[in-house]
């Protein structure tokens, strides 16, 4: 499995924005294939916000990648904030609450 690590600067005030803006631009890449998992974390104290996406495989990371980049611009920019960097990696371990190893 691949993810995707974005992290962006979102003003304190429009956190709740920020995330009704992941949500949307999730509905529009979750249909596309091979996403598995997305996660937003967000801290209006450090005006910070992560968003992790999970992919099957790296083809289909490196398939979303122009989409995502687009609508990434776009969340950042309808709450006044900016993409502050974006990573690509290989998940190297991955474990449940369980116990469960993938």
């Amino acid at each position: 499995m691949f993810a995707r690590v974005a992290i962006y600067e979102v003003p304190g005030h429009r956190a709740a924005d920020a995330v009704d803006g992941f949500r949307e631009a999730i509905e529009q890449i979750e249909e596309m294939e091979g996403l598995r998992e997305a996660y937003m974390l967000i801290s209006p104290e450090s005006g910070r916000a992560l968003t992790m996406t999970i992919w099957g495989s790296r083809d289909a990371m490196e398939r979303s990648r122009v989409r995502a980049s687009r609508l990434r611009s776009e969340a950042a920019k309808s709450v006044e904030g900016g993409v502050f960097s974006v990573e690509e990696y290989q998940i190297a371990v991955h474990e449940t609450v369980d116990g469960t190893t993938q």
